[in-house]
């Protein structure tokens, strides 16, 4: 039975923690709100005063933080007395700068690190499914990798490049938060125009979107800019749907219209609507 000492005990940890715990092994939390990590002792959790303290009998040592600062504190204050042949294992979302120069420092100090963050829900932690990104020395993921994936449905290694996990993180993150602003858009348009939220979203179940990202995305990465839907006239599309909202207040659509306007005043106006990429892509 292995050993395990989990520091961060949130929506997202607490679920990591009830399903370990269910498949037997030992773990020792910590948290700092105590309460959250009382929680887990019903379960069968050991309650450490301390990050020190949790860590000290572990074989693996799982974070769960809230960014790169918090990370970075609970490291200095548990590491020493972390052991030699223990592997840490960082699942927040941190920031690509962050974790590629922690990584590093922590290689150079004889510690097994690997960052992988998640693409979870609290439930789906508890019920061991999604996807679990990672990023580290090669020889560090393979002693470990099999416990990984009973953590999640995907283990997906990504090399030993250190911040492509963290950046990969924030790419998915990126877009769901682009849609649920483009919903929010959606949502003030029907408002403004007397529909109701649930009869606005049954457009998408005739006009699904999902493959959009893969299509065009491509389409772009590619720098295709060739015209399927000319900027321009995308442009006066947005034109219409900010009319449309009639003074409702909009998150996404105002930054797109920025940055067509942008676009077409560099000479972009013919091109496809993908161009409002060009100048990151150059």
């Amino acid at each position: 039975m292995a050993n395990v000492a989990f520091l961060g005990t949130g929506m997202m940890g607490s679920g990591m923690v009830e399903a370990m715990l269910r498949r037997g092994e030992a773990v020792a939390v910590w948290n700092r709100t105590e309460s959250k990590a009382r929680a887990l002792e019903p379960l069968g959790a050991k309650v450490a005063a301390s990050p020190a303290d949790a860590v000290t009998a572990a074989d693996r040592v799982h974070l769960m933080l809230p960014d790169d600062a918090v990370v970075d504190r609970i490291l200095e204050q548990s590491l020493p007395r972390v052991r030699r042949d223990a592997v840490v294992i960082d699942h927040s979302t941190t920031s690509p700068r962050g974790t590629k120069a922690r990584i590093e420092r922590l290689q150079k100090s004889g510690v097994s690190f690997l960052h992988a963050p998640v693409f979870m829900s609290p439930q789906m932690t508890r019920d061991a499914v999604g996807l679990m990104m990672v990023s580290g020395p090669r020889q560090v993921y393979d002693a470990v990798g099999s416990v990984l994936e009973k953590m999640t449905g995907e283990v997906w290694y990504l090399g030993e490049r250190g911040d492509l996990a963290a950046a990969y993180k924030l790419f998915g993150n990126s877009m769901l938060f682009v849609l649920t602003g483009g919903i929010a858009d959606v949502f003030a348009m029907a408002k403004a125009n007397g529909i109701e939220p649930a009869d606005a979203l049954t457009v998408f179940d005739k006009f699904p979107v999902g493959n959009f990202i893969k299509l065009r995305g491509e389409k772009m990465a590619r720098r295709d800019f060739s015209a399927t839907f000319e900027l321009t006239m995308a442009r006066k599309d947005t034109r219409l749907m900010l009319e449309a909202a009639d003074g409702q207040p909009l998150t996404v659509l105002p930054g797109i219209a920025k940055r067509m306007d942008d676009a077409i005043a560099s000479g972009h106006g013919k091109d496809d609507l993908g161009a409002i990429a060009a100048e990151v892509l150059r």
